[in-house]
């Protein structure tokens, strides 16, 4: 996958995105790894466009062991081509609570560049993790995004 230069990835975050209509029923449970979720939704400007930019959202936490992995991340998607450029990515694995050394570590992407997420250990809970990346991205969820792991019971 190509990354965009960390400042023009950092331009383009500058501009509120929108995640319009999501829904719970927009979240794709996995069967591997069994209890794994997935999201994947395009994002639109202001006036309600299409701005070649897809959020892609990833969720797991071990049953065995009820650490967390999370891949979020947002993509430009060229048009009328399968080239996928990375914008954003931020990384947190069940490596992150124990690292080895400094790839294990929670981080985050501007395109090329890679930075280290200090704070992340404070986070208690999915929402914590979506209000950072949303924050970090510029990215309005309309209406907010449900937890994926939130038992709902279809009518």
């Amino acid at each position: 996958m190509q990354k965009l230069e960390e400042q023009e990835a950092r331009e383009i975050l500058k501009v509120t995105h929108y995640c319009d209509e999501a829904t719970a029923q927009d979240w794709m449970v996995l069967q591997k790894p069994r209890g794994a979720f997935s999201f994947e939704q395009g994002l639109i400007n202001e006036e309600g466009h299409g701005t070649g930019l897809v959020v892609e959202l990833h969720f797991y936490r071990s049953p065995e062991t009820r650490l967390i992995t999370v891949k979020m991340g947002v993509f430009m998607q060229k048009k009328r081509s399968n080239i996928k450029q990375a914008v954003y990515q931020l990384h947190i694995t069940t490596k992150s609570y124990n690292p080895d050394d400094w790839h294990d570590e929670a981080h985050e992407h501007f395109g090329k560049g890679r930075h280290i997420i200090p704070e992340w250990k404070t986070w208690k809970n999915f929402s914590n993790i979506l209000e950072y990346f949303c924050r970090v991205t510029n990215i309005q969820f309309r209406p907010p995004l449900e937890d994926p792991e939130q038992l709902r019971l279809m009518p």
